[in-house]
């Protein structure tokens, strides 16, 4: 099933995902735009091409539709298939209706019965769905049949095709025809060998034969473009030659360019009698490329031989080594002086001078030749004579020819005997070896024998040496001359008597004489050995002698065969010339004799179009007849639809009562309109200085805010009412079933006449030209009626009018009336009808007179119905004039909605300050976002003191509380103590306590005087901002105090069902914290902005003691500001200025996010959109039908800078200027007229109409200017008078997968006292969240199956891991801290506590990284403890660089595979540590720049590598190892791998013993999966070979004791194991062939080929546990060469080396990324010399334990241009040197190296990982081509490798 897709009737993709546990395609629709009425599943490539086979045979499937069955409605009739091929389409349609959440079974029998044109629905013939079949490009199943249909799937699509190795039923409908001999198939839909099929004509074209000059029997069809020249020929129709050959490849053969041999080395060549002037390849010089150039060595003239670039230090240059040794030459400068004379020129030069002397000479001969040269008589005659000698040559060159194939026969078969005497003698030489072995091993016997002998007789001598003892002690004394007792002496006695009688029993000599024996043999043998070995071998080097001089002699004739040979050669081509011009006038003749031919066709063709056109008239006659019932058939529809509108119109007008609802409900919201723009006003009359005149008008004014205030929640309660109430009757009255009953009723009728107009349209024949042209009139017309048609239903939608009886009477009667002109239009068929059939009867005996007059009077007829068709149309115009509805209720609350929001976004921007009189206080609301203030809060409020007179002398008051209602829990707030302001937060343990140090003002409160305060948190630590005097003239420096609460928590945790805001005083039942319980405030307070959104005490959700009119409001001094702050949640609605020539809009922008809209006009379904995207402009607009467009317009603008934009819409030029800055961009086209533009963004409504997606504009904007002048934004929504300090802080950040967000001098402190803290969303289960670096370590959290874990590069595994999953999509907090007591991670604030301390690593060099890996979600409030500056939250924008980051907000999707799997989610383990992998591997940014990561080249072609896909079989037990948990190996456990091979046997797939086991293999090309426990085995084998090399997708997988093989996705085979038996797999899992443990049944070694993309239950397996003999899959051809894939790899070499004081080190690089180690050798800390790549500069590093020193090249121009770099490092005298091409650089210095060195490993891409001290900055691996490796001018051979770590290919580099 895989490769079915999902695509809407526009062709446009619907996201659909692959189940492999249902075998079915899913599409979800529930984010589909209820627009959409029509999808369609399309086949893959599987299902398409040649399917005559298929004829008679079945189409299956399965299908079904998801959702709520009584929610779901029929939607139109539609087609249930469709074939398309051979440019026709034919469709099918069941009689059966699928039914809503119920699977349905589809079985079409491919047959023409069951088939219609989908144009014309006219039946479709058996050679109209043969020639569809023949080349079946499309086929479509309906997947769309309902409405609010939730989700679609697709299952066992199944096309049968007819074989001779089928196992079904008999294909009595498949034909097998005779062809003809240009026609190939069972059907003959092919063309046969030598032929290409012509598209012209009727059906599929016919075959025609190639035109390939006599060189190819293969060409393309259509074209005839030929396919694989053969003769060394090439061009579309193989009519040149080859390059490095000649000839003329038209009129005969082409043959090798003699440069020098038949092994040529020439692009070209011309051959000119025997003058030959070759065109030499790179590296070959001299007129027939017979030597080498300067730079190369070699000899091209002898067989075999070329010409190799010098290895030298000079890199190949002139004079570098010996022209045919390559030995090189020491070409060091010599000192000079200018008397000194110079040195002559060499050889080359002189060689050169000559030839050209000689050609000089030669062109002048060629020249007197030319001018000499006349068409006389004698010279007809010497080319005739000469001809003729051509002849006789020929014939002496086939001759000479059979002469040397007699040469050739006689020396391959003295080759023979010389390979029967080479396999002699190396028998020979074996026997010899095995006998030398047999007497080495007689000789070991003797040796040992002979020592037996001698240890014997040192045995004896000890017996004898004790029997003179034992005699000894026989005469009474011991061996000491002391006595001894008698009873020793009789046991002594016995004893020896007992040796000596062993020892007379034993007997030597036999074993000695066998041992002398063995000797002789043995060196007799040997003699012989030798002495045959002598022998042989002189006669087999007398042999190889004689063979030798009979090649040399060979040879000889061969150079004298071939000099001949060139001389007839230029003979024949002379003969050639001759017989070209004879053929030229043949083919004149010939041209001559077809143009006959084709005037006789052309007649014959005409008389054919004669029979056609009337066959054609026929055709036309039918159709009308079909016309005529189909159009009785719509009258009779519309009778009966007329009394179901009626009914239905009916049932709709009982909502009209309803209206009052919602014209009450407009009313309100009208009024909160007219509040918002009166609080404005009064906003502007209080900030004014001028417009306060008195203390009356300003308590006035007060009150008037308040009132409208609470008018405005009234009203908006009101509203809110009216809208639920008029929903609710909308719901009661089943409104929505009603009108799309009738929807779906009036679609039918639409369709119908569709229908009709579609067949009359479409079926007439070209024959009727005058006719068709008058048709297409109506046609016109009856668009027309549909569009009315379309006005008419969707008014019905919107009926709210009490008059509906008296419009359905006026409906009725219009349709009357339309029933009476559709009689009209049949009555005027009826004409046409009788003209065609009597000129069906009088055609063959009329004069072509009278078929005019029929074609006149029928024209006249379809004219007579045109002129009805006016009246029709007036008249259904009046009745959508009636019918024009007022609006429905949706639109209304919506906009009550918007109304609604407006007014309490007004009244948050209310500036005014607020006075307490001591017993007063409001409830804030707070905004909906409170988990944005869980990790950072910024509060910004002023404050005022009335002075002493007014005070009375309180010095000690409440000012506001932020916290649950609990006020024991989290919380935040102030107050002043002693006449000083404290502020206090607590996070859930402890209080934490700031008093200001200044004494907060007291002024006037008719010109206050107020101080700013500004509080901000970051997670525990906090900081506050005073400053004295703020909104006076000349305010005080403010004031910074930094505060660290203490807390083990880090959050501020807001309940939202309990959370509080009272500023100035709270109410009588609440209970404050001790630190804040004081008095109600006494004073002014105006609230500023809380976390960047601009707040105001205006916004209030209650009151406490609150009297304006006792209490007066303060005024302040304001500085006026142009700017406006779009927050981006909103937008501001402007009206334009009518009929302007050049409207103009202008406006300054300043914004630091990466997407945002910034002005939108649109009418109807046109619009123009400017964009910021990726930080740059970009405009997308729809001018007309065509579809929509974008263009960039400019740089970034996204730096937080001015950026001017202005766009001028020329309506009489028809262009569109959009300038930018400077930069001006032009866009053609007829632009709209609109009334009304958006800045900033737009309204749901419009949003969702044009499925826009780009968020709002967060930004400042300024100089807002259109055509009639300065704009004031009065009309906004989330847009602030004025832009705060911190709009330009960016703290969260959307990360695409695989994107990375870095971090370089930020001044991190050292690593044992670190705190890094941040918040996360996410739906993935995997990734890295944040990486902490430096040189040689790093700190990594990072999800792991949706748990949170904590990792260093040395503990060897995680060091926390979370309880619980984290990949739920809401915001999660995260802190790491390490200090003296250890290190923690608190997670939501739970802790995780480790007593391990980090080590101590200082500040420099490190980095910090946010993403990575496979995260894919959003991440903000970040905050990493620095040294030089307090606690601040991290502006994602400051020195840092991004890939795949959009910043400045979050856009996170829940993906749709969560919504289909059940279970883990387990997709990817994040990789393993790669330290400093991309911090340190690229350049230091700029502060507050963000730039894209330039680290990797370009891209690979796709041609060239196969991206994730594995090469096996490069050793025969090649596998990849997976550990997987047990609990991932359910028993339903189904695997799913692509795999693509040409191999005919191997194993590709294993888990299980020996007795119990599942595996996957190739045996004869085919898949065999087979199952196996307790000696019971199942197999099920694919009925397709798969060893095509293309990709196939396999499924595999066992239910208990069932077994199931799909092969991509088209056949499923099932089968069980016998007697019920169950199979239960254990890990560990192999792809490719283990090492040992499986049955013998299987093939022992891996298959050879690729595999990529394996799947357990749909979930990727990306990371193996270990890998032997795996390397990259490459693609395309391969040159010499290593290459390391992009996931990394290294490769350590046999071959040793000695570092030395005296040492050079040359290989060729071609990169693919621009950092990574090249070359490393050394094994040992301190003591190596290390080549690497950093950002695009070459270093060589040294280091020989004492000291290290290096040198660096950084090449002009990039490494990633595709070609091979070479690279030199010498060591010499203590200096050094590093080349890279012709750029060279050296490092003098002292590099003592210990006498005694020892020899190094080589480590090619990477440093071994023991090396954990390694003083280098990049330790990434190479990703790129490396080859020519010469250490001390010595190659390295690079295949003898003793370990391969990664996927690495040693087999080649991918061409580029």
């Amino acid at each position: 099933m895989l490769g079915w897709h999902l695509e809407t009737a526009d062709r446009v993709d619907i996201p659909v995902s692959f189940n492999p546990g249902s075998n079915s395609m899913v599409a979800d629709l529930q984010e589909l735009p209820a627009t959409i009425h029509s999808a369609s599943w399309v086949a893959p490539t599987s299902y398409l091409g040649d399917k005559v086979s298929s004829y008679g045979g079945y189409l299956t499937y399965q299908a079904k539709s998801f959702g709520l069955p009584g929610d779901m409605v029929l939607l139109e009739k539609k087609p249930d298939v469709q074939l398309t091929g051979q440019h026709m389409s034919i469709i099918y349609e069941e009689t059966n209706t699928p039914r809503p959440d119920r699977l349905h079974h589809g079985r079409v029998h491919v047959v023409e019965g069951n088939f219609r044109h989908a144009s014309s629905r006219a039946p479709v013939s058996r050679e109209e769905l043969m020639t569809v079949l023949s080349r079946l490009a499309d086929v479509r199943i309906q997947g769309l049949y309902f409405t609010e249909t939730q989700r679609l799937t697709l299952s066992e699509v199944g096309l049968e095709e007819a074989s001779d190795t089928g196992s079904g039923r008999i294909a009595l409908a498949v034909e097998i025809c005779a062809c003809p001999p240009a026609y190939a198939g069972d059907s003959c839909q092919g063309c046969s060998p030598g032929y290409y099929r012509d598209h012209k004509g009727l059906y599929t074209g016919r075959c025609v034969p190639c035109n390939c000059n006599g060189h190819s029997n293969q060409c393309q069809d259509g074209s005839g473009i030929c396919v694989n020249c053969q003769h060394n020929t090439a061009g579309e129709h193989c009519e040149r030659c080859q390059e490095g050959y000649y000839g003329n490849a038209v009129h005969g053969s082409c043959r090798a360019c003699p440069c020098p041999h038949t092994n040529s080395f020439a692009t070209g060549c011309v051959v000119n009698g025997g003058d030959v002037r070759c065109s030499c390849k790179a590296g070959y010089t001299g007129t027939q490329c017979e030597r080498c150039a300067p730079g190369y060595f070699g000899n091209p003239q002898k067989f075999g031989g070329s010409c190799q670039p010098c290895s030298c230090n000079s890199n190949g240059q002139l004079g570098s080594c010996h022209p045919l040794t390559g030995d090189c030459i020491n070409q060091e400068p010599k000192d000079s002086s200018p008397a000194e004379e110079c040195d002559d020129c060499d050889s080359c030069v002189m060689t050169l001078l000559n030839d050209l002397a000689t050609m000089g000479e030669q062109l002048r001969l060629v020249k007197s030749q030319l001018q000499g040269l006349s068409a006389s008589a004698g010279l007809l005659e010497q080319m005739r004579h000469m001809e003729t000698q051509a002849k006789d040559l020929r014939n002496q060159l086939l001759n000479y020819r059979s002469a040397i194939s007699n040469h050739g026969s006689k020396i391959e078969g003295l080759e023979r005997e010389l390979t029967d005497l080479n396999q002699e003698f190396e028998t020979l030489q074996e026997k010899a070896q095995v006998n030398s072995r047999k007497a080495q091993t007689l000789n070991n016997n003797v040796n040992r024998a002979t020592q037996s002998a001698k240890e014997l007789d040192v045995k004896i001598k000890n017996v004898i040496r004790n029997v003179h003892i034992l005699l000894k002690q026989i005469s009474g004394t011991d061996g000491e001359g002391n006595n001894v007792p008698s009873g020793d002496f009789s046991r002594e006695w016995a004893e020896a008597q007992r040796m000596m009688r062993e020892l007379r029993n034993r007997n030597f000599g036999k074993h000695l004489r066998e041992a002398e024996a063995d000797k002789r043999e043995s060196q007799l043998l040997l003699n012989r050995i030798r002495t045959w070995q002598k022998t042989h071998q002189g006669e087999n080097n007398g042999l190889a002698n004689s063979i030798r001089d009979s090649l040399n002699e060979y040879e000889a004739k061969l150079s004298d065969l071939r000099a001949r040979l060139q001389e007839a050669a230029a003979q024949a081509k002379q003969a050639n010339g001759l017989n070209q011009e004879n053929e030229r006038a043949l083919g004149a003749i010939q041209r001559q004799v077809k143009e006959i031919n084709s005037l006789q066709s052309d007649f014959t063709k005409y008389l054919t179009t004669a029979d056609s056109s009337l066959l054609q008239t026929n055709i036309a006659l039918q159709l009308m007849e079909k016309s005529q019932k189909e159009y009785e058939k719509l009258a009779a529809s519309l009778n009966e639809a007329r009394q179901e509108l009626s009914d239905k119109v009916r049932e709709l007008s009982r909502s009209a009562g309803k209206t009052s609802l919602v014209e009450e409900a407009e009313k309100h919201a009208r009024s909160l309109q007219e509040l918002a723009k009166q609080l404005e006003e009064i906003k502007r009359n209080a900030s004014g200085d001028e417009l306060v005149r008195c203390a009356v008008d300003a308590a006035t004014a007060y009150e008037n805010i308040l009132n409208a205030i609470k008018a405005a929640e009234d009203a908006a309660n009101r509203a809110a009412s009216a809208s639920e109430s008029a929903l609710q009757t909308v719901i009661k009255e089943d409104l929505p079933r009603k009108a799309k009953t009738l929807s779906s009723n009036s679609d039918k009728l639409l369709n119908e006449a569709k229908m009709t107009q579609k067949k009359l349209k479409q079926e007439v024949s070209p024959a009727l030209n005058n006719l068709q042209q008058t048709l297409n009139i109506v046609t016109v017309q009856k668009e027309v009626i549909d569009t009315n048609l379309t006005t008419l239903r969707d008014g019905l939608h919107g009926i709210q009018r009490g008059d509906i009886d008296a419009m359905i009477s006026s409906a009725k009667s219009m349709v009357r009336k339309a029933n009476d002109i559709t009689d009209e239009v049949l009555d005027g068929l009826n004409p046409i009808q009788t003209d065609v059939e009597r000129i069906k009867d009088t055609y063959g005996r009329t004069q072509n007179e009278d078929f005019k007059k029929a074609l006149t009077d029928a024209d006249n007829s379809v004219n007579k119905l045109t002129n009805k068709l006016p009246d029709l149309w007036r008249k259904i115009e009046s009745i959508n004039q009636q019918l024009l509805p007022l609006g429905n209720i949706s639109d209304n609350m919506d906009r009550i909605r918007e109304l609604i929001q407006q007014a309490r976004d007004a009244a948050s921007k209310v500036a005014v300050p607020m006075r307490f009189n001591g017993k007063s206080g409001v409830e804030v609301r707070l905004p909906n976002d409170l988990e944005d203030l869980k990790g950072y809060t910024s509060l910004s409020l002023f404050l005022q003191r009335p002075n002493s007179r007014e005070n009375g002398g309180t010095e000690n008051m409440f000012v506001m509380y932020l916290g649950n209602k609990d006020a024991s829990r989290d919380y935040i707030g102030m107050a002043v103590v002693d006449g000083q302001l404290t502020c206090v937060y607590n996070l859930g343990d402890r209080e934490a306590e700031l008093q200001v140090d200044q004494i907060l003002t007291k002024s006037e409160t008719k010109e206050a005087v107020m101080d700013r305060v500004k509080f901000q948190r970051i997670y525990q630590f906090a900081r506050l901002n005073y400053t004295k005097g703020a909104t006076s003239s000349k305010p005080e420096t403010p004031g910074v105090y930094d505060m660290d609460g203490r807390n083990s928590n880090t959050l501020l945790n807001l309940d939202p069902e309990n959370v509080v805001f009272y500023v100035g005083g709270y109410p009588p039942d609440f209970k404050l914290p001790s630190r804040l319980s004081f008095p109600p405030y006494k004073g002014c307070i105006e609230l500023d902005d809380l976390n960047e959104n601009v707040l105001s005490l205006y916004n209030f959700k209650k009151t406490f003691n609150l009297n304006t009119t006792e209490v007066e409001p303060c005024r302040r001094r304001k500085e006026e500001s142009d700017k406006n702050y779009f927050e981006g949640t909103g937008y501001a609605r402007v009206p334009t200025q009518p009929h302007a020539p050049i409207p103009t809009f202008g406006q300054t922008i300043q914004t630091t996010v990466d997407r945002g809209l910034l002005f939108f006009a649109e009418n109807g379904d046109r619009f123009i959109s400017l964009n910021i995207e990726d930080g740059k402009l970009m405009v997308r607009y729809k001018l007309n039908s065509e579809l929509p467009k974008e263009r960039g317009v400019g740089d970034a603008i996204n730096n937080g800078r001015d950026h001017s934009i202005q766009i001028k819409i020329g309506k009489l030029q028809k262009r569109m200027w959009i300038n930018v800055d400077v930069q001006n961009t032009i866009i053609d086209g007829e632009v709209f007229d609109f009334s009304t533009y958006y800045l900033g963004g737009i309204p749901i409504a419009i949003r969702e109409r044009f499925n826009i997606s780009t968020p709002a504009f967060r930004g400042c904007m300024k100089n807002l200017k259109k055509t009639s002048g300065v704009v004031r934004l009065n009309d906004t929504v989330g847009v602030t008078k004025k832009c705060s300090e911190d709009w330009k802080l960016v703290r969260s950040a959307s990360f695409s997968r695989g994107g990375q967000l870095s971090f370089t001098d930020l001044g991190l402190p050292p690593t044992d006292h670190l705190q890094a803290s941040f918040g996360f969303q996410t739906f993935q289960p995997s990734g890295i969240l944040l990486d902490h670096q430096t040189w040689t370590r790093n700190l990594q959290v990072t999800l792991e199956d949706g748990y949170i874990e904590l990792s260093t590069s040395d503990s060897g595994g995680p060091i926390f891991k979370s309880p619980q999953t984290y990949m739920d999509g809401l915001l999660h907090y995260v802190s790491v801290i390490s200090d003296n007591s250890g290190l923690r991670l608190l997670i939501d604030d739970q802790l995780l506590r480790n007593s391990k301390r980090l080590k101590h690593i200082s500040s420099s060099r490190q980095s910090l990284r946010l993403g990575g890996s496979n995260f894919e979600g959003c991440i903000s409030n970040v905050f990493v403890q620095r040294l030089s500056l307090s606690p601040e939250v991290l502006d994602l924008t400051s020195n840092s660089l991004k890939r795949d980051v959009s910043l400045g907000g979050c856009s996170l999707n829940k993906p749709p595979f969560l919504m289909l799997l059940k279970g883990s989610t387990r997709f990817n383990k994040t990789k393993t540590f790669r330290i400093n992998q991309l911090l340190q591997d690229t350049p230091v940014a700029s502060p507050r720049s963000v730039k894209v990561w330039q680290d990797a080249c370009s891209p690979l072609p796709k041609t060239q590598a196969n991206h994730g896909a594995l090469q096996f079989g490069d050793i025969p037990t090649s596998h990849l190892l997976f550990k997987l948990p047990q609990e991932l190996l359910k028993p339903r456990s189904q695997f799913a791998v692509d795999m693509q091979t040409t191999s005919s046997r191997g194993l590709v797939f294993h888990t299980g013993t020996k007795n119990s086991f599942m595996a996957l293999y190739l045996s004869k090309g085919r898949l065999v999966f087979a199952l196996g426990t307790d000696g019971k085995k199942l197999r099920i084998k694919s009925k397709e070979k798969c060893n095509d090399g293309k990709w196939h997708t396999v499924v595999f997988g066992h239910d208990g004791e069932k077994g199931r093989l799909v092969v991509d996705g088209l056949r499923a085979r099932e089968g069980s194991l016998p007697g019920n038996s169950t199979i239960s797999i254990r890990a560990p899992v192999y792809l490719g062939s283990p090492p040992s443990g499986k049955p013998k049944s299987l093939p022992t070694n891996s298959f050879v080929g690729c595999l990529k993309n394996f799947q357990l239950d749909s979930k990727p397996l990306y990371t193996p546990s270990s890998s032997f003999g795996v390397s990259s899959c490459l693609g395309g051809p391969l040159e010499k060469g290593i290459y390391f894939s992009e996931e990394g790899g290294h490769v350590v070499l046999a071959h040793s080396v000695l570092l030395g004081p005296e040492f050079k080190l040359v290989f060729s690089i071609r990169p693919r990324s621009l950092t990574g180690i090249l070359i490393h050798i050394g094994s040992q800390p301190g003591k190596h010399l290390c080549v690497y790549l950093e950002a695009g500069k070459v270093t060589a590093s040294m280091d020989s334990g004492a000291g290290g020193t290096s040198t660096s090249v950084t090449p002009k121009q990039s490494l990633c241009d595709g070609q091979w770099h070479s690279v030199a490092v010498t060591i010499k005298q203590h200096i050094l040197h590093l080349e890279l091409d012709t750029d060279s650089s050296y490092t003098a210095g002292q590099i003592p190296f210990p006498p005694a060195s020892t020899q190094e490993p080589l480590h090619l891409g990477g440093a071994p990982a023991n090396l954990t001290t390694l003083r280098i900055p990049v330790w990434k691996s190479f990703f790129g081509c490396l080859r020519n490796i010469h250490v001390n001018h010595i190659p390295v051979p690079v295949t003898e490798a003793l370990e391969v770590q990664g996927p690495v290919s040693l087999n080649g580099c991918p061409d580029q």
